[in-house]
């Protein structure tokens, strides 16, 4: 029977540990270590139960949202009420379909690109966008050099907003951005009240320009190298941040709604395990340009959910990468660190968003 117990509790989802009358740990399950190790203290609630010999058993789950948020409203979607067409221009699934949820509870139609090119044979098409969310960085064609292609296309469809995101925070990336021919610049994870204030700012200023025929002045587009973008500032090698930003992942329920947030952690989930996969591989057969590529990605999305050490142990991998001659073995020992850390944040993220479900179900 007690063999069977602790089966069990090795199995939930909600974390339990054992202490003697010393306070020493005898028993931990999976959920606990992982929810001690990457959660703050102060976004955890303990429910502790003293035993008859001076020991404890200890109970711990991710509050509750506390925060008092204007819930989402879901009611409408872009089908009820088309006030514009959005292009989504990202190579992540996972962001995408938040940025999607986002937009068409506003009452946007929208059109998902997954690169470049693909927004511009949309256009080239005769797609009608009022705006496009341009994802800085993507495979091929990044969203810089989209921009310039679509800012030297002949007609109105030149003057069309663009909006770059990217998980870049420094100033530099923001200069570049607009030099490319960005109308605004958004930091990831998005933020639902900024980026729609922003877009409805942009598509009522594309409405008066577009009775003027005076084209943007952009430079002529260009392929760039990586290493000739503005510099970035060193980041620790050895992340100090938690494993996961509870408030990110509070904002994206907010701003996506609880059904909306669960799709895109599980849609990330997926996402990320199929991405392993294939930096592992490349890993393997000394593939960098897809081991580049696809640590690039996954710093964007582990960002968006809240997966703070995964995010910028990728953005210090990639800024290696971009140095132009870097030391390869540094380089593919960094890659390897991400392949071992991304099991542990996305087995942390799954507890923090069962926990959140089960705290939420719990009566007050």
């Amino acid at each position: 029977m007690e063999n069977r117990i602790i089966e069990a509790l090795a199995q939930t989802q909600v974390g339990v540990a054992l202490f003697d009358a010393d306070e020493r740990i005898v028993f931990a399950n999976p959920a606990w270590e992982q929810l001690i190790t990457g959660v703050a203290e102060e976004d955890l609630i303990f429910n502790e139960t003293q035993l008859s010999d001076g020991g404890m058993i200890s109970i711990c789950f991710v509050k509750p949202q506390l925060l008092p948020f204007d819930k989402a409203d879901f009611s409408n979607s872009a089908n009820d009420a088309k006030i514009g067409t959005i292009i989504i221009a990202d190579d992540s699934e996972s962001n995408r379909m938040v940025a999607r949820r986002i937009l068409q509870s506003e009452g946007y139609s929208v059109v998902e690109a997954s690169n470049g090119q693909t927004v511009l044979n949309m256009l080239r098409r005769g797609v009608d966008a009022d705006l496009i969310l341009m994802d800085v960085e993507m495979p091929d064609m990044d969203g810089l050099h989209t921009t310039r292609r679509i800012r030297h296309m002949p007609g109105p469809v030149s003057q069309t907003p663009i909006i770059a995101l990217s998980a870049h925070q420094s100033r530099d990336w923001n200069i570049i951005a607009r030099q490319s021919g960005v109308d605004e610049f958004i930091n990831k994870p998005i933020q639902r009240e900024k980026l729609v204030q922003t877009m409805k700012d942009l598509i009522a200023r594309g409405s008066v320009a577009s009775l003027s025929s005076k084209p943007k002045h952009v430079p002529p587009p260009h392929l760039r190298s990586k290493s000739a973008r503005l510099g970035r500032p060193p980041r620790p090698e050895s992340p100090t941040s938690p494993v996961l930003d509870i408030r990110v992942l509070e904002q994206l329920y907010n701003d996506a709604g609880d059904e909306g947030a669960r799709c895109g952690i599980d849609i990330f989930i997926n996402e990320t395990e199929t991405r392993l996969v294939k930096i592992d591989k490349a890993l393997s057969e000394d593939d960098l340009k897809t081991v580049r590529n696809e640590v690039h990605a996954l710093k964007s999305t582990s960002g968006t959910f809240g997966l703070r050490q995964l995010s910028e142990l990728c953005e210090t991998t990639q800024s290696i990468f971009e140095d132009g001659e870097f030391d390869e073995d540094h380089v593919l020992s960094l890659s390897r660190q991400v392949v071992q850390l991304a099991p542990t944040a996305l087995t942390a993220l799954n507890l923090y968003r069962r926990s959140r479900n089960f705290s939420s179900n719990s009566p007050v």
